[in-house]
């Protein structure tokens, strides 16, 4: 349904409900519509969405904006607009250490070495399971993450051999501070648990994710790009330079070239730091299952108890958030983080509110004292772009309507 208002196209899915009848502020999400056309005007944005869920309804799944150019006869960003939600997707990666952690297999403070041989040397030996999920490794930062001391583990790998060779390149690359000391945001590190649920459970990484998480959530749309359907990958979101160049190869060699990865991926090597592509509506079926104790629709993918870590703090009071130029305290559960207002001025969230940010750029938010969930988008023109209107004033505005 397209809806104008005070000149804003709104593109809005149907909904199990409308906002004022879970008690949300409807004159809220109107302000919300004018925020993203404002960015949208100011060219910094070529599109936003949303989706929001209260008490087990979902009562909002708009989009505004278009795309960068035509793709398959679509302009516009539809509520069903496929996009990348990039970093995200380490909570599917937290979720199934938490799944083989409840059945068994694992546990947090168990040794990487136990899992990984190559671990079994100097600083590296000291490394649990748990740094690696609440980035407290001291391995390798993103890129820019912590500039005074970058490394690149991927120059140390064998390009001729990744799989045999990656672990060992990461080893090579040495570390930013010794485990638990630091807050340093990782790819790399999840990368590694990606490799930890392959040996703890005998399938592929990814292959998991599939099984125990997509399928039961019912998550049909959510996928690799590599996994893509002829049908899903003309229901892409085309935004950055990136996209450009994929559309431009998939005019001239077919549709198939959209299903590549949009970041560097390399064979044998598990693709779990995120990436994963997906739309707001069908992240609120996570959303649900993490606020109905581990149930969706009937369908148990977790115990309460293992999502309870979800909401745990469990970084020490001495360690410091040192990435990207901060020093500050941080609130980190297993695998997101949760919000404080001691430590996070950025944004209005209830307090304790779980998410996770996604570059591009999207945030996945959970809010169980309110039973309240979001997920948004809003599609940077430049790449690696970030604002703070566009992230975090998104979330307040959000919240506001509450």
């Amino acid at each position: 349904m397209q809806i104008c208002e005070n000149k804003i196209i709104v593109r809005s899915a149907e909904c199990d409900a409308s906002p004022e009848e879970v008690g949300y502020d409807g004159s809220r999400l109107s302000f919300l519509n004018q925020h993203i056309q404002a960015l949208i005007d100011e060219k910094r944005i070529w599109s936003g969405s949303y989706c929001l869920w209260k008490d087990g309804k979902v009562f909002a799944d708009a989009a505004i904006g278009g795309l960068a150019c035509p793709w398959m006869g679509r302009t516009t960003f539809e509520p069903d607009t496929l996009f990348e939600i990039q970093s995200v997707g380490k909570v599917f990666t937290a979720l199934s250490i938490l799944k083989l952690m409840e059945d068994g297999r694992l546990y947090l403070d168990q040794p990487v070495r136990d899992w990984i041989p190559e671990f079994d040397e100097g600083d590296f030996r000291e490394i649990k399971v748990l740094h690696l999920l609440t980035h407290t490794s001291g391995i390798c930062a993103l890129e820019g993450g912590y500039p005074q001391d970058e490394r690149r583990w991927w120059e140390q790998m064998d390009e001729a051999d990744p799989e045999h060779t990656w672990l060992g390149a990461v080893v090579k690359t040495g570390i930013h501070a010794k485990p638990g000391e630091k807050w340093i945001y990782s790819i790399v590190g999840y990368v590694i648990l990606g490799e930890i649920i392959k040996r703890a459970s005998g399938m592929e990484a990814e292959e998991y994710v599939k099984k125990f998480i997509f399928q039961p959530c019912q998550m049909i749309d959510t996928h690799w790009r590599k996994d893509a359907t002829e049908a899903q990958l003309q229901r892409y979101n085309v935004a950055n330079e990136t996209d450009l160049a994929m559309v431009k190869a998939a005019e001239q060699f077919g549709i198939h070239r959209m299903a590549a990865p949009t970041y560097p991926t390399w064979p044998g090597i598990p693709d779990m730091a995120g990436g994963q592509t997906s739309t707001c509506r069908e992240m609120m079926h996570l959303a649900e299952m993490i606020l109905r104790g581990g149930t969706y629709r009937g369908q148990r993918v977790l115990g309460k108890t293992a999502l309870e870590l979800l909401w745990t703090n469990l970084i020490p009071e001495h360690v410091r958030d040192v990435s990207f130029g901060r020093n500050a305290g941080i609130r980190y559960g297993a695998g997101m983080p949760i919000y404080s207002a001691e430590y996070d001025r950025e944004q209005i969230l209830s307090e304790g509110t779980i998410y996770h940010e996604g570059a591009g750029t999207c945030v996945f938010l959970v809010d169980r004292k309110e039973d309240f969930a979001a997920m948004f988008q809003t599609s940077f023109r430049k790449e690696f772009d970030w604002d703070y209107r566009a992230v975090k004033g998104m979330a307040s505005i959000i919240w506001s309507g509450l």
